[in-house]
C-alpha cells in the first residue's frame, strides 16, 4: 500500500531525529535510529507490495531497535485494525498514542485518529483529508486517507481520492491496485480490468499483480482464467496464491462440467 523516505538528521534536545525534509512535500518520520528508520522503509515497500509477512515482521524489528518509534507502532497498529485483530490493534495503538517522543503534525494527527478510533469513532476521514491537504504530494497522506474511508465504508470516496493519488505518485502501482478492488466494491469490473490491467504493467515481476489480475478473474466467474493468473503468481512464489487456484479449477469444473485443461506455467 507507497512510502519512500529522503533522510535528514537533526540534533533536537539531545535525541536524534531522522525524518524527511521539505516537510511542506513529504510527511516526516520521527525516530531515535538510523536503523529502525531503515527497517521501516522496507516495511513500507513490503506493504506496497502485499508481502504482507515480511511488512508486519521488518516493522516489528525496527521497533526492537526504537520502541517509541510512533509510526511503526500506527502502521501495525492500523493493519491490525483493517484485518479486525482488535487484541493486536489495542497494542500498537496504545503504544503508539503513548509515545513519547516528539511527533511532528503529521505524525499528531495520525495519533488523533487513533484516539477516536479506540473510543469507538468508526469515520475519522475528516483527519484524513486534512492530511491530504497538509501533504497533496505524498502518496502517505493518500494511503492513511483510503484507509480511513476503507473503515467508514466509503468505496465511492476511495475512487475519487485513488484516482488523484495515481497522478502524484511516481510509482501509482500500488494505488492501481487498490482502485482495481475499489471498482469491483462498486460493480464496476470493466473499470476494475483496466486498473489491474494497470498495475500489471507497472509491475510484472510482483506476483501479486497476478493475483489480483486472478481475483477480477474469479468476480467474473471466468474460473478458467483465474485459475492461470493465480498459478501465475504461485510460480513466481510458492506463498501466493495456491489456494486460490485449486479453488477457482473447482469451481470451473463444477460450473463447465468438465475437467479444466491445465497448460504449463
Amino acid at each position: 500500500m507507497k512510502r519512500m523516505f529522503l533522510l535528514a538528521m537533526l540534533l533536537i534536545t539531545g535525541t536524534l531525529i531522522f525524518s524527511q525534509p521539505a516537510k511542506d512535500k513529504f510527511l516526516s518520520v520521527t525516530t531515535n535510529s538510523k536503523s529502525a528508520l531503515s527497517l521501516y522503509n522496507q516495511a513500507m515497500k513490503y506493504f506496497d507490495d502485499v508481502f504482507l509477512n515480511k511488512a508486519i515482521e521488518t516493522c516489528k524489528k525496527a521497533l526492537d531497535q526504537d520502541p517509541d518509534f510512533f509510526m511503526a507502532n500506527y502502521q501495525l497498529a492500523s493493519y491490525y485494525l483493517l484485518n479486525r485483530s482488535g487484541d493486536n490493534f489495542d497494542e500498537y495503538a496504545d503504544a503508539a498514542i503513548n509515545c513519547k517522543a516528539k511527533l511532528n503534525d503529521a505524525e499528531e494527527l495520525l495519533k488523533e485518529a487513533l484516539v477516536r478510533l479506540k473510543q469507538g469513532t468508526i469515520n475519522v476521514t475528516d483527519l484524513g483529508r486534512k492530511l491530504v491537504e497538509m501533504y497533496p504530494n505524498d502518496p502517505n497522506s493518500y494511503n492513511n486517507l483510503v484507509s480511513f474511508q476503507s473503515l467508514a465504508g466509503d468505496s465511492t470516496g476511495i475512487v475519487e481520492i485513488l484516482n488523484k493519488a495515481v497522478k502524484i505518485a511516481s510509482n501509482p502501482a500500488s494505488f492501481y491496485n487498490q482502485l482495481g478492488y475499489a471498482y469491483l466494491t462498486l460493480k464496476e469490473s470493466d473499470k476494475a480490468e483496466v486498473a489491474f490491467d494497470k498495475y500489471i504493467e507497472l509491475e510484472p515481476k510482483n506476483p501479486n499483480v497476478y493475483d489480483s489480475k486472478g481475483d477480477y478473474y474469479m468476480y467474473i466467474k471466468k474460473y478458467d482464467k483465474a485459475y492461470e493468473s493465480y498459478m501465475t503468481a504461485y510460480s513466481m512464489d510458492s506463498s501466493f496464491s495456491h489456494e486460490k487456484a485449486e479453488l477457482a479449477k473447482q469451481l470451473y469444473e463444477q460450473t463447465e462440467g468438465k475437467k479444466l485443461e491445465i497448460n504449463s506455467i
